[in-house]
């Protein structure tokens, strides 16, 4: 009898990675993952023709207005610990920061000290229209950028469900700065105990490359630049590939990590 159902189990298990798998180009289906690749490049190779790839685009920019706008609770450590972190006159980097959502949703929660300069890097298309979202609710303290070397010398840097659409890892690219964010604030990732891979996501909006981190180089690799973690925690969120069981993320996380030695420059952490 324990053999039928676990066979039964096997099979409700193929079907529904059947289901998955072919609807996954689908119109409407989100959030839908396909393929495991070893490479950014080769994930990059597998979207389909034809279709939105990636962010930097007018209609996804317009998407991030019309549906971002609402708080996430996942986002609750970050704004706690933002509470404890952020102090007047200071640089918060909001990296992957889409529109500029987190910094007029953050408020309501979260009154930010005087003279904070919120400053969002992102693609082109997104910036864009988070410049001119700020003009029209009259916000001059935020500020977008497409570049990640505006983030020498933050206060804080947070970034929140957006390093998994990164090529490069966050410690690489924290090693390319002169000075290094005091405090780093990380959530919403896809991280687990196996070797980094990426997928395809199909999203309402678009089709990009995901990546799955393994957790322990993460840390390890954070730590080595100086920094300590301070914190971590898990959110209620998995990922599945259908047929690739191995890969499976049973939760995502989050993170915070202090410089050892504040305002330390990356070169000489590589040291």
């Amino acid at each position: 009898m324990a053999a039928v159902r676990s066979s039964i189990r096997a099979l409700l298990s193929t079907a529904y990675d059947a289901g998955n798998y072919l609807s996954f180009s689908r119109h409407g289906s989100s959030h839908r993952f396909k393929g495991v690749y070893a490479s950014y490049a080769a994930a990059q190779a597998a979207l389909p023709a034809g279709a939105f790839h990636g962010f930097d685009h007018a209609s996804v920019a317009e998407y991030f207005v019309d549906t971002h706008m609402v708080f996430n609770p996942s986002d609750y450590p970050v704004v706690f610990w933002l509470s404890k972190l952020m102090k007047s006159g200071d640089l918060l980097f909001d990296f992957g920061g889409g529109v500029g959502q987190s910094f007029y949703l953050y408020q309501r929660f979260l009154p930010f000290p005087e003279r904070t300069h919120w400053l969002v890097c992102e693609v082109e298309a997104l910036a864009r229209r988070g410049g001119q979202l700020a003009e029209e609710n009259h916000a001059p303290n935020l500020e977008f950028t497409t570049s990640f070397s505006q983030a020498c010398g933050a206060a804080v840097l947070m970034t929140t469900g957006v390093l998994q659409y990164v090529e490069a890892e966050l410690p690489s690219l924290l090693a390319s700065l002169s000075k290094l964010p005091e405090h780093v604030l990380v959530n919403r990732v896809p991280m687990y105990s196996g070797k980094t891979y990426y997928t395809v996501q199909h999203s309402l909006h678009s089709f990009a490359p995901y990546k799955v981190s393994n957790l322990e180089s993460f840390v390890v690799n954070m730590e080595e630049l100086g920094y300590e973690k301070v914190d971590q925690w898990y959110l209620s969120r998995s990922l599945k590939i259908p047929f690739h069981p191995a890969q499976s993320v049973p939760f995502y996380h989050g993170f915070y990590f202090r410089l050892r030695e504040p305002l330390a420059s990356a070169s000489a952490a590589s040291h």
